[in-house]
């Protein structure tokens, strides 16, 4: 083993246990949690740290109370195996009358897609312990001074304005009796109209009801479009078969996956800065495509033949997942090549991975220089990157560890573009409406 690749063991030994290092020191969980917010009117004397109850089990914690548009903002951070739906809500309580306060969640109904990260649940305002101690002695004080007029004179003075309303009532029935009698009249007014009316139509009316009745035999017997609609089984089967498969193709065009990735990174050995691009496709949680450009320049502003011929590599992979383990291959920077990936605190098709370590094989990388003698061995990568949000990651990679050992550290960003997927749907649909 050459004095080159024991040092870029040794060195990727190192930066891994520095990540491990930050990521302690760092407080993160082993445990998968994501965040949502909730709204609060009052949330007096409820803890930062407070816990958060489904159904008295603890499923996380709060993390930050903070004011917003004049509300208070409470962030949830909750263990990713709890799902939340659309309808779940989020209320104050306290334990017993001196307890502590937490939040219990009421997850919801398990209809449509869970709550994914940094969305908002409703909020039910409940009574706070000092409200309700409040009311009940508001209660208790009407209570006592009912007492102390005493009862007969309630009761006397009840009956007497009871008798006065019905004489109120009694008198405007009195004065409105005109108007009664007019009301009469008019709907004795426009029943005869109607009566009249029918009287003097009856036969439009038959005339009408019999092309009703011709119009449905029509259609019992078979004749027209709308006929056939109706009674041919085959066409029904047609349309039905039409609709689901349209229903088919839109469902899947939602669950479709899209990333638009972009990572920068700096050659060392070459002191060159590096800029990949490319679209990750998820069709499903467990398979993904990969096309891209790597190494993006203009060759024009590039006097070195040899970075000339490097520039804009084609990336065209395709990947499988499991658990907390990928394996892709195909084309990388226009050479074949392989990988793996692997995700040990998360789920490797999680919206945020904390951190991910990975390994290529490329036959060959690079177009390589005459006089290289290793030109003919393969680029082998090795790498690892740590979440600093969904959508940013920093980390380093080791190329050509089986030559000359070229360190690459890197920013990686990751855009996930749900919209795009329900355009493809459309287009779908507007591609099979036009056939």
């Amino acid at each position: 083993m050459s004095n080159e690749l024991r040092l870029g063991i040794f060195v990727t030994i190192g930066i891994l246990a520095v990540l491990l290092t930050i990521m302690l020191l760092g407080n993160y969980s082993l445990t998968s949690k994501y965040v949502v917010n909730t709204y609060f009117e009052n949330t007096a004397g409820l803890p930062k740290k407070a816990k958060v109850k489904i159904s008295g089990v603890d499923v996380g914690n709060i993390k930050d109370i903070v004011l917003e548009h004049g509300k208070a903002k409470v962030v949830l951070v909750i263990d990713r195996k709890i799902k939340l739906y659309p309808d779940a809500t989020a209320k104050i309580v306290s334990m017993g009358i001196i307890g502590t306060k937490y939040i219990d969640i009421h997850p919801g109904t398990a209809v449509g897609n869970p709550i994914k990260h940094g969305e908002t649940i409703r909020s039910l305002s409940g009574e706070s312990l000092e409200e309700i101690i409040g009311n009940a002695v508001k209660k208790l004080d009407a209570v006592l001074d009912s007492a102390k007029k005493g009862l007969n004179d309630d009761f006397f003075q009840s009956l007497h304005d009871t008798v006065e309303n019905l004489k109120k009532v009694s008198q405007t029935i009195e004065n409105k009796r005109g108007e009664i009698d007019d009301i009469i009249d008019n709907f004795r007014n426009f029943s005869a109209d109607i009566y009249e009316i029918t009287s003097k139509n009856k036969q439009d009316i038959r005339d009408i009801v019999v092309k009703l009745d011709e119009i449905i035999n029509k259609i019992n017997n078979g004749d027209g479009t709308l006929a056939r609609l109706i009674n041919d089984k085959e066409m029904s089967k047609e349309l039905k078969d039409t609709v689901d498969g349209l229903q088919a193709f839109v469902g899947k065009t939602k669950k479709l996956g899209i990333d638009w990735e972009y990572m920068g990174r700096f050659d060392t050995r070459n002191s060159k800065f590096r800029n990949d691009f490319g679209i990750r496709f998820r069709p499903n949680e467990h398979k993904f495509y990969y096309v891209g450009i790597s190494n993006i320049g203009n060759y024009t502003n590039e006097d070195d033949e040899f970075e000339r011929n490097n520039l804009n590599k084609i990336d065209a992979l395709l990947g499988f997942r499991s658990e907390n383990l990928e394996a892709y291959g195909g084309i990388m920077r226009s050479k074949g090549g392989v990988g793996v990936g692997w995700s040990p605190f998360d789920k490797i098709y999680g919206s945020d991975r904390k951190l991910y370590i990975n390994a290529e094989a490329i036959f060959r990388t690079e177009t390589a220089k005459k006089d290289d003698k290793d030109r003919d061995k393969p680029n082998v990568i090795i790498g690892a990157r740590l979440g600093v949000f969904h959508w940013l990651y920093v980390g380093v990679q080791v190329e050509d560890m089986l030559t000359r050992t070229n360190f690459m550290p890197y920013i990686r960003l990751k855009i996930t573009d749900e919209d795009l997927a329900s355009m493809f749907g459309v287009a779908g649909i507007a591609a099979t409406s036009s056939k």
